[in-house]
């Protein structure tokens, strides 16, 4: 989830920067992955999906994938050795035990809650229809 998160939010606030509303960016970026692609990659694979975008998206996600991949090769590296030397577990145990852990969760979770892409998406889920 970290890493979804961590795409959505650089893919946002490029979008934000260059002028993009918040509802714009969010569906751009949220809503074209969760509503469009990835229920067709889930059901046709993504070898499908190459096969019948348009040939500018053909040509943007063949020009871009190994620069993405490349990128986030090192995190996931890093990740792995973490969680495999027992860090990520030790982190999480001593993260839980402490007297003010709810507390602090209950910060994190409502920073993300409260972030502009996150209202954003609210106010575009109730947009959907049947909704």
């Amino acid at each position: 989830m970290g890493a979804i998160q961590g795409i959505f939010a650089a893919q946002y606030q490029t979008l934000r920067s260059n002028g993009h509303s918040p509802s714009e960016a969010f569906n751009e970026t949220v809503e074209e992955l969760t509503q469009s692609l990835m229920p067709l990659v889930a059901e046709n694979g993504m070898d499908w999906m190459y096969a019948n975008c348009s040939t500018t998206a053909q040509r943007g996600a063949l020009d871009w994938w190994k620069k993405f991949k490349d990128a986030t090769q090192p995190v996931f590296d890093e990740l792995y050795a973490s969680v495999a030397a027992g860090k990520e577990a030790a982190r999480s145990i001593a993260s839980n035990s402490t007297a003010d852990y709810r507390e602090k969760l209950d910060a994190e979770l409502k920073e993300l809650r409260e972030s502009e892409m996150w209202q954003a998406g609210a106010a575009v889920r109730k947009l959907r229809p049947g909704k």
